[in-house]
Protein backbone atom coordinates (compact mmCIF):
# COMPACT_ATOMS: atom_id res chain seq x y z
CA UNK A 1 0.00 0.00 0.00
CA UNK A 2 0.84 3.27 -0.85
CA UNK A 3 0.75 5.91 1.47
CA UNK A 4 0.30 9.24 0.12
CA UNK A 5 0.38 11.80 3.51
CA UNK A 6 -2.35 14.49 3.53
CA UNK A 7 -1.48 16.43 6.38
CA UNK A 8 0.22 19.41 4.35
CA UNK A 9 -3.10 20.92 3.08
CA UNK A 10 -4.05 24.57 3.33
CA UNK A 11 -7.34 23.56 3.87
CA UNK A 12 -6.49 23.05 7.39
CA UNK A 13 -6.36 25.58 9.95
CA UNK A 14 -3.18 25.25 11.65
CA UNK A 15 -1.84 24.29 8.44
CA UNK A 16 -2.99 27.49 6.39
CA UNK A 17 -1.68 29.66 9.90
CA UNK A 18 1.45 28.21 9.37
CA UNK A 19 1.74 28.74 5.94
CA UNK A 20 0.53 32.36 5.57
CA UNK A 21 3.05 33.15 8.44
CA UNK A 22 5.68 30.73 7.82
CA UNK A 23 5.92 28.78 10.85
CA UNK A 24 8.34 26.89 9.11
CA UNK A 25 8.83 24.62 12.47
CA UNK A 26 5.57 23.63 12.35
CA UNK A 27 5.64 22.45 9.10
CA UNK A 28 8.74 20.16 9.59
CA UNK A 29 6.79 18.40 12.18
CA UNK A 30 3.81 17.36 10.33
CA UNK A 31 6.27 16.16 7.37
CA UNK A 32 8.59 14.51 10.10
CA UNK A 33 5.53 13.06 11.78
CA UNK A 34 4.41 11.39 8.21
CA UNK A 35 7.39 10.40 7.28
CA UNK A 36 7.80 8.50 10.46
CA UNK A 37 4.58 6.82 10.36
CA UNK A 38 5.57 5.15 7.24
CA UNK A 39 4.45 7.93 4.18
CA UNK A 40 5.73 7.11 0.84
CA UNK A 41 4.80 10.78 -0.71
CA UNK A 42 4.18 14.05 1.39
CA UNK A 43 1.50 16.08 -0.08
CA UNK A 44 1.69 19.77 -0.21
CA UNK A 45 -1.00 21.73 -0.70
CA UNK A 46 -0.42 25.63 -0.39
CA UNK A 47 -4.17 27.14 -1.41
CA UNK A 48 -5.12 29.09 1.75
CA UNK A 49 -7.27 31.32 -0.35
CA UNK A 50 -5.44 34.34 1.18
CA UNK A 51 -3.78 35.64 -1.70
CA UNK A 52 -3.21 35.66 -5.61
CA UNK A 53 -1.56 32.65 -7.75
CA UNK A 54 1.77 34.28 -6.94
CA UNK A 55 1.08 34.27 -3.55
CA UNK A 56 0.78 30.64 -4.02
CA UNK A 57 3.04 30.09 -6.16
CA UNK A 58 5.91 31.73 -3.85
CA UNK A 59 3.60 29.37 -0.85
CA UNK A 60 4.01 26.25 -3.02
CA UNK A 61 7.68 26.44 -3.47
CA UNK A 62 8.58 27.56 0.29
CA UNK A 63 6.94 24.29 1.08
CA UNK A 64 8.62 22.52 -1.10
CA UNK A 65 11.82 23.51 0.63
CA UNK A 66 11.10 22.51 3.79
CA UNK A 67 10.19 19.14 2.19
CA UNK A 68 13.40 18.41 0.55
CA UNK A 69 15.28 19.34 3.32
CA UNK A 70 13.30 17.34 5.81
CA UNK A 71 12.23 14.05 4.19
CA UNK A 72 14.02 11.94 1.73
CA UNK A 73 9.98 10.82 0.47
CA UNK A 74 8.48 11.38 -2.96
CA UNK A 75 6.41 14.64 -3.06
CA UNK A 76 3.09 14.94 -4.30
CA UNK A 77 2.02 18.82 -5.47
CA UNK A 78 -1.88 19.10 -4.77
CA UNK A 79 -3.03 21.55 -7.34
CA UNK A 80 -5.21 21.59 -10.45
CA UNK A 81 -3.63 25.13 -11.91
CA UNK A 82 -1.51 24.61 -14.82
CA UNK A 83 0.79 27.44 -13.81
CA UNK A 84 1.63 25.92 -9.93
CA UNK A 85 2.32 22.96 -11.75
CA UNK A 86 4.84 24.20 -13.71
CA UNK A 87 6.24 26.51 -10.79
CA UNK A 88 6.47 23.85 -9.03
CA UNK A 89 8.14 21.51 -11.51
CA UNK A 90 10.68 23.81 -12.13
CA UNK A 91 11.62 24.17 -8.59
CA UNK A 92 11.63 20.87 -7.75
CA UNK A 93 13.84 20.59 -10.44
CA UNK A 94 14.51 16.71 -10.72
CA UNK A 95 15.59 16.87 -6.92
CA UNK A 96 13.21 14.31 -6.25
CA UNK A 97 10.16 11.99 -7.93
CA UNK A 98 7.10 13.48 -7.54
CA UNK A 99 3.07 13.59 -8.38
CA UNK A 100 0.50 15.68 -10.02
CA UNK A 101 -2.73 15.74 -7.55
CA UNK A 102 -4.74 15.64 -9.61
CA UNK A 103 -6.14 15.81 -13.44
CA UNK A 104 -9.98 16.23 -14.32
CA UNK A 105 -10.84 14.91 -17.85
CA UNK A 106 -10.50 18.55 -19.13
CA UNK A 107 -8.47 18.99 -22.31
CA UNK A 108 -7.37 22.36 -21.74
CA UNK A 109 -5.98 21.41 -18.34
CA UNK A 110 -4.25 18.44 -19.64
CA UNK A 111 -3.27 20.18 -22.72
CA UNK A 112 -0.94 22.08 -20.28
CA UNK A 113 -0.32 19.64 -17.27
CA UNK A 114 0.22 16.71 -19.01
CA UNK A 115 3.17 18.00 -21.53
CA UNK A 116 4.97 18.85 -17.87
CA UNK A 117 4.47 15.21 -16.33
CA UNK A 118 6.06 13.58 -19.22
CA UNK A 119 8.76 16.36 -19.40
CA UNK A 120 9.89 15.90 -16.00
CA UNK A 121 9.12 12.73 -15.32
CA UNK A 122 5.94 12.93 -13.29
CA UNK A 123 3.00 10.57 -12.13
CA UNK A 124 -0.15 11.67 -12.82
CA UNK A 125 -3.57 11.14 -10.34
CA UNK A 126 -6.37 10.65 -12.93
CA UNK A 127 -9.75 11.71 -11.42
CA UNK A 128 -13.02 10.04 -12.30
CA UNK A 129 -14.33 13.25 -13.46
CA UNK A 130 -14.95 15.90 -16.16
CA UNK A 131 -15.55 19.63 -17.06
CA UNK A 132 -19.63 18.80 -15.98
CA UNK A 133 -17.93 17.87 -12.31
CA UNK A 134 -18.24 14.69 -10.80
CA UNK A 135 -20.67 11.74 -12.62
CA UNK A 136 -23.24 9.96 -10.33
CA UNK A 137 -22.73 6.56 -11.95
CA UNK A 138 -19.47 4.35 -11.94
CA UNK A 139 -19.66 4.08 -15.31
CA UNK A 140 -18.72 7.58 -16.46
CA UNK A 141 -16.24 7.71 -13.70
CA UNK A 142 -14.50 5.26 -15.21
CA UNK A 143 -14.68 6.64 -18.77
CA UNK A 144 -13.22 9.78 -17.65
CA UNK A 145 -10.29 7.90 -16.02
CA UNK A 146 -9.95 5.98 -18.93
CA UNK A 147 -10.11 8.91 -21.59
CA UNK A 148 -7.31 10.35 -19.16
CA UNK A 149 -5.25 7.66 -19.30
CA UNK A 150 -5.90 6.95 -23.03
CA UNK A 151 -4.28 11.10 -23.57
CA UNK A 152 -1.42 10.41 -21.38
CA UNK A 153 -0.40 7.47 -23.38
CA UNK A 154 -0.44 9.80 -26.31
CA UNK A 155 1.32 12.38 -23.95
CA UNK A 156 4.27 10.09 -23.39
CA UNK A 157 3.50 8.94 -20.00
CA UNK A 158 3.61 5.37 -19.33
CA UNK A 159 1.39 3.20 -17.22
CA UNK A 160 3.62 2.63 -14.08
CA UNK A 161 3.16 6.55 -13.65
CA UNK A 162 -0.77 7.00 -13.39
CA UNK A 163 -2.97 6.44 -10.11
CA UNK A 164 -6.97 6.29 -10.77
CA UNK A 165 -8.93 7.93 -8.41
CA UNK A 166 -12.52 7.44 -8.41
CA UNK A 167 -13.58 10.23 -6.17
CA UNK A 168 -15.22 9.97 -2.81
CA UNK A 169 -17.63 12.56 -1.64
CA UNK A 170 -19.20 12.21 1.83
CA UNK A 171 -21.48 10.97 3.14
CA UNK A 172 -23.13 13.56 5.23
CA UNK A 173 -23.58 14.38 1.46
CA UNK A 174 -25.57 10.87 -0.05
CA UNK A 175 -25.32 8.28 2.22
CA UNK A 176 -24.51 6.02 -1.36
CA UNK A 177 -21.39 8.14 -1.74
CA UNK A 178 -19.43 5.69 -0.17
CA UNK A 179 -20.87 2.70 -2.38
CA UNK A 180 -20.25 4.29 -5.34
CA UNK A 181 -16.73 4.99 -5.09
CA UNK A 182 -16.03 1.42 -3.89
CA UNK A 183 -18.11 0.39 -7.22
CA UNK A 184 -15.88 2.71 -9.33
CA UNK A 185 -12.91 1.27 -7.95
CA UNK A 186 -13.38 -2.40 -8.61
CA UNK A 187 -14.65 -1.48 -12.08
CA UNK A 188 -11.64 0.35 -12.69
CA UNK A 189 -9.28 -2.39 -11.19
CA UNK A 190 -11.30 -5.40 -13.39
CA UNK A 191 -10.69 -3.52 -16.56
CA UNK A 192 -7.06 -2.08 -15.51
CA UNK A 193 -5.62 -4.20 -13.36
CA UNK A 194 -2.09 -2.94 -13.86
CA UNK A 195 -2.85 0.86 -13.21
CA UNK A 196 -2.70 2.15 -9.53
CA UNK A 197 -5.81 3.49 -8.23
CA UNK A 198 -6.03 5.76 -5.39
CA UNK A 199 -8.72 8.07 -3.53
CA UNK A 200 -8.80 10.34 -0.69
CA UNK A 201 -10.01 8.11 2.23
CA UNK A 202 -11.02 10.89 4.97
CA UNK A 203 -13.40 13.04 2.64
CA UNK A 204 -15.65 9.70 3.11
CA UNK A 205 -16.49 11.13 7.11
CA UNK A 206 -16.55 14.62 6.52
CA UNK A 207 -19.14 16.29 8.52
CA UNK A 208 -19.62 12.66 10.86
CA UNK A 209 -18.44 12.13 14.13
CA UNK A 210 -15.56 10.04 15.11
CA UNK A 211 -14.38 10.34 12.00
CA UNK A 212 -11.09 8.42 12.30
CA UNK A 213 -12.99 5.10 12.95
CA UNK A 214 -15.01 5.83 10.00
CA UNK A 215 -12.22 6.32 7.32
CA UNK A 216 -10.38 3.12 9.09
CA UNK A 217 -13.19 1.55 8.12
CA UNK A 218 -13.66 2.80 4.70
CA UNK A 219 -10.38 2.32 4.10
CA UNK A 220 -10.67 -2.16 4.80
CA UNK A 221 -13.04 -1.91 2.88
CA UNK A 222 -11.19 0.11 -0.39
CA UNK A 223 -8.47 -2.52 -0.15
CA UNK A 224 -11.21 -5.35 -0.46
CA UNK A 225 -11.74 -3.76 -3.72
CA UNK A 226 -8.63 -3.09 -4.86
CA UNK A 227 -6.88 0.19 -3.97
CA UNK A 228 -4.02 0.52 -3.97
CA UNK A 229 -2.20 3.67 -2.23
CA UNK A 230 -4.56 6.00 -0.18
CA UNK A 231 -4.01 9.72 0.34
CA UNK A 232 -4.56 9.46 3.89
CA UNK A 233 -3.55 10.89 7.55
CA UNK A 234 -0.77 7.89 8.34
CA UNK A 235 -0.17 8.95 11.10
CA UNK A 236 -3.85 7.44 12.12
CA UNK A 237 -3.12 4.06 14.57
CA UNK A 238 -6.23 2.71 12.85
CA UNK A 239 -5.58 3.51 9.38
CA UNK A 240 -2.50 1.66 9.77
CA UNK A 241 -4.27 -0.94 11.17
CA UNK A 242 -7.19 -0.96 8.90
CA UNK A 243 -3.97 -1.48 6.35
CA UNK A 244 -2.81 -4.19 7.85
CA UNK A 245 -6.57 -5.80 7.63
CA UNK A 246 -6.84 -5.07 4.41
CA UNK A 247 -4.34 -6.71 2.94
CA UNK A 248 -4.36 -9.72 4.73
CA UNK A 249 -8.05 -10.02 3.61
CA UNK A 250 -7.59 -9.27 0.14
CA UNK A 251 -4.66 -12.23 -0.23
CA UNK A 252 -1.69 -9.55 -0.65
CA UNK A 253 -0.40 -10.43 3.04
CA UNK A 254 1.13 -13.74 2.31
CA UNK A 255 1.11 -16.59 5.14
CA UNK A 256 -0.62 -13.38 6.63
CA UNK A 257 2.95 -12.33 7.61
CA UNK A 258 2.51 -9.23 7.96
CA UNK A 259 -0.16 -9.55 10.52
CA UNK A 260 1.46 -11.70 12.97
CA UNK A 261 4.52 -8.70 13.12
CA UNK A 262 2.26 -6.60 13.72
CA UNK A 263 1.21 -8.64 16.55
CA UNK A 264 4.14 -9.71 17.71
CA UNK A 265 5.27 -6.04 18.13
CA UNK A 266 2.09 -5.31 20.08
CA UNK A 267 0.52 -2.90 17.34
CA UNK A 268 -3.47 -4.90 17.83
CA UNK A 269 -2.80 -4.86 21.67
CA UNK A 270 -5.87 -3.30 23.08
CA UNK A 271 -7.11 -2.09 26.43
CA UNK A 272 -8.60 -5.58 28.58
CA UNK A 273 -11.52 -3.51 30.46
CA UNK A 274 -12.53 -2.02 26.90
CA UNK A 275 -11.82 -5.20 25.00
CA UNK A 276 -14.32 -4.68 22.20
CA UNK A 277 -14.68 -3.62 18.71
CA UNK A 278 -14.24 -0.31 19.20
CA UNK A 279 -10.69 -0.84 20.45
CA UNK A 280 -9.71 -3.01 17.24
CA UNK A 281 -9.97 0.24 14.80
Amino acid sequence: MIIIGEKINASRKSIAKAILSHERTAIQQQIEKQDKAGAHFIDLNAGTGAGDEKQEIEDMCWLIDIALETTQKKLSIDSANPVIIRKAAEHIDNRRPWLINSVKNDDRILGEILPIAAERGASVIALGMDVIGVPDKKEERAAACREIFQKAEKAGISKEQIFFDPLVLPLSANFNNGKIALETLRLLKEEFPDIKTTMGVSNISYGLPKRPRINAVFMLAAISHGLDAAICDPTNTRIQKAIILGKMISGKDKHCRGYTRAVRKGEFETDPQKSDIKEVL
